[in-house]
């Protein structure tokens, strides 16, 4: 963000409480390896493109500033993020003032915000962008006894300790998976204990549900290695005399010829707590500006454009972005660094009366727009990591002949933003297993039927029309390399419905449509060069 609002010639000021910039990565993840894909070999050349599957770069106009340039693992060390992030800082020289820390937050009766400092100074803003990130441990308040766990950060890396001991992990997120898969080579048994069923990235596309990376613990359950992943009703944690942890547990039967509830209780030498993260600060604001809060006070309530639904002016940025995205990746560097670059100029639309920009492209020649419309799907990063959360607007001018061509904002904002009485296009990529509610994702080892696109289940453009009371919506079909710009053997999509989106789009501007058969297997509208 700083980069941002320096690039828009604005004032503003980043607060640091550490020493350093990035100083989260100095610490996490706890085991050192990110989770987040350093994937730099792409065949393809274009940096857009090759960003979707860079998901650590900062988004910069420095070539040398990109990760990719600091490790080659596709999993990388965290201690490489780190040092990527304090270079960033320093050589985009961003006004970051280090070691201040905020005690508390309040607004005077100008409605500015005063920040009051640990050192006993004050700073005063009239917008305040929060981006604190991780705040605390989570604790389930539902069992006795949780303190007599180990908290993820304090969770020793040394495996020594856990030579032969028997070991509880709480949680079911990829943390816990994380440190069970760490130390599963020396421990004599660990248990990963759930409190709901597993999530899979793969059959989610949720990049924050459980990666394949961390599920060798479930091979070790499966095939009786003494490991184990379970789902206990974890009632009490008792700390023996010996410092052995006693839990009291049950499991319910409700389908059992004797049904009822099993109460057992298993001993362990450590229980570590990786339950997750809080995002909220206790009181870190005064009551009155005391910014709402969801799902169980652990994100701050936000609206559209990341603002709080009760705090005007104060905006969350950051991982903490994901309180209204849920389904791609705003809660993760390649997803929330382009929510951040469109929050900035959203923030210079509200604040400076600078416009939110735009391109204006002609539908005269016809195939030229459509040439732009594959190019953007095939690739654009930022629609392609925030699937389905970020998406394109086209508002149509009718006497230019020509489409005011806004990119990259909220699918929520372009519903209050769009013009109701001129024809708009909203342009997305999207995901469709919702379709096949019974099938695993891991069913699906080819290409969706390409004559029957409204089913694409992989991701895939979806294009959505609306003027008054007209909606209509098309789908072009999946894609196994992301790319519509080209033919299927050199790693485009098939080819099938191009025709019927030509004339989808035709009949919407009032355009001359044409012959299906004029088309081949590579549509002669577009040149595929």
């Amino acid at each position: 963000m700083a980069f941002f609002l320096k690039q828009a010639g604005v004032d503003y000021l980043v607060l640091e409480k550490n020493d350093t910039a990035g100083a989260f990565y100095k610490k996490f993840p706890v085991h050192r390896r990110l989770i987040s894909i350093n994937k730099k070999y792409n065949y393809f050349t274009e940096k857009t493109f090759n960003l979707r599957h860079d998901w650590n770069s900062l988004l910069s106009d420095k070539e040398d500033l990109s990760f990719t340039n600091y490790s080659d693992e596709l999993f990388p060390h965290a201690d490489d993020l780190y040092t990527y992030l304090q270079d960033f800082a320093r050589e985009t020289k961003l006004n970051i003032q280090y070691n201040t820390s905020i005690n508390f937050i309040r607004k005077d009766e100008n409605g500015e915000f005063i920040l009051e400092l640990a050192d006993g100074k004050t700073q005063h803003c009239s917008v305040l962008l929060l981006g604190t990130g991780v705040v605390s441990q989570y604790m389930p308040a539902s069992v006795k006894g949780i303190e007599h766990t180990i908290p993820y950060r304090e969770i020793p890396t040394d495996k020594e300790q856990f030579k032969n001991k028997r070991v509880a992990v709480l949680g079911g997120g990829n943390s816990a998976f994380e440190t069970a898969n760490h130390i599963a080579d020396v421990a004599a048994h660990v248990h990963v204990l759930l409190r709901s069923p597993i999530k899979m990235a793969y059959e989610t596309h949720f990049v924050g549900d459980l990666r394949a990376k961390y599920t060798n613990i479930f091979d070790m359950y499966q095939l009786k290695s003494l490991h184990a992943v379970l789902k206990p009703n974890l009632k009490e944690l008792i700390c023996l005399e010996d410092g052995t942890i006693k839990t009291r547990h049950e499991y319910d039967y409700p389908e059992s010829n004797v049904k009822g509830t099993l109460k057992l209780s298993r001993e362990y030498d450590y229980v570590l707590n990786c339950t997750g993260f809080m995002y909220t600060h206790e009181n870190l604001f005064e009551t009155t500006i005391k910014p709402n809060t969801v799902m169980k006070d652990k994100f701050y309530a936000l609206n559209s454009c990341w603002e709080s639904t009760n705090v005007s002016n104060l905006y969350i940025i950051g991982t903490g972005m994901q309180a209204i995205d849920r389904k791609a990746s705003s809660g993760f560097i390649h997803g929330f660094r382009y929510n951040i670059r469109t929050l900035s100029k959203l923030l210079l639309e509200k604040y400076e009366n600078r416009e939110y920009p735009s391109e204006r492209i002609s539908l005269n020649p016809f195939e030229a727009f459509l040439k732009a419309l594959y190019t953007r799907f095939s690739i654009a990063d930022s629609i392609f990591q925030l699937y389905g959360f970020l998406g394109d607007m086209l508002v149509y001018d009718k006497e230019k002949e020509a489409l005011a061509w806004y990119k990259d904002l909220p699918i929520q904002n372009i519903a209050e933003r769009k013009p109701r009485n001129k024809k708009v296009l909203q342009l997305s990529l999207e995901f469709g297993f919702q379709h096949y509610p019974d099938k695993s994702s891991l069913e699906f080892l080819g290409p969706s039927d390409p004559h029957n696109t409204d089913k694409s289940a992989f991701l895939h453009p979806v294009i959505r029309y609306y003027y008054q009371d007209e909606y209509k919506e098309f789908h072009f079909g999946d894609s196994l390399l992301g790319r519509w710009d080209m033919p299927h053997n050199e790693g485009g999509a098939i080819a099938s419905y191009h025709s019927e989106f030509y004339n989808w789009l035709a009949e919407i501007f009032d355009l001359e449509k044409i012959d299906p058969s004029e088309f081949g297997e590579n549509p002669n509208f577009v040149k595929w060069d």
